[in-house]
């Protein structure tokens, strides 16, 4: 059983950096040991994802998991704790929208996003194996959101003009999408 670390907030540098890749011959105990970190430490938060540098880990690993019942996306759908080693993606078409986004390292803002509603992604799981799949909605918007943090972007940096939202207007508008 992992350990729930603290999560990096942004300005803590650690954020800014694109990741080392995972040798995928060598997923030895210390990957797997911080696979299991980021599992308890998404369970204990309200997040559907989190990325190895939002708890200080220097790793493309990413996980995601929805629970469509918690989700307030119009496009959610259940997604099973998926680990993702060497994530990457490509738009399959070019249709995009704009939600709001949230994140554990940008607590108490959200702001309007855009991203690509279909994609395929590639990535292996903690035992080396490929997987390619193609997803769409919110799952989507939830693994280009964690991809950024493996390259050293923010959300921030994506939000469009005046596309901020203050906690005035989450609670007004109960945009606490995470």
């Amino acid at each position: 059983m992992g350990k729930v670390l603290k999560i990096r907030e942004v300005g803590d540098p650690i954020l800014n950096i694109k990741c080392e890749e995972v040798n995928i011959n060598n997923i030895d105990k210390e990957i797997l040991d911080m696979i299991e970190d980021l599992k308890e430490t998404l369970n204990f938060s309200s997040g559907f994802g989190i990325a190895a540098p939002q708890v200080g880990i220097n790793k493309r690993i990413a996980i995601i998991q929805v629970d469509k019942e918690k989700c307030s996306y119009k496009d959610c759908e259940d997604v099973p704790l998926t680990i993702m080693i060497n994530p990457t993606w490509k738009n399959l078409s070019n249709d995009k929208d704009v939600q709001f986004e949230a994140c554990l390292s940008v607590p108490q803002i959200r702001g309007e996003v855009e991203r690509y509603k279909e994609i395929e992604v590639t990535y292996y799981n903690e035992k080396g194996e490929k997987i390619v799949k193609k997803v769409n909605g919110f799952t989507a918007r939830d693994i280009q959101h964690e991809c950024d943090h493996l390259d050293g972007i923010i959300f921030l940096e994506k939000v469009l003009p005046n596309g901020f939202a203050t906690k005035e207007m989450i609670d007004k508008f109960n945009l606490r999408n995470n």
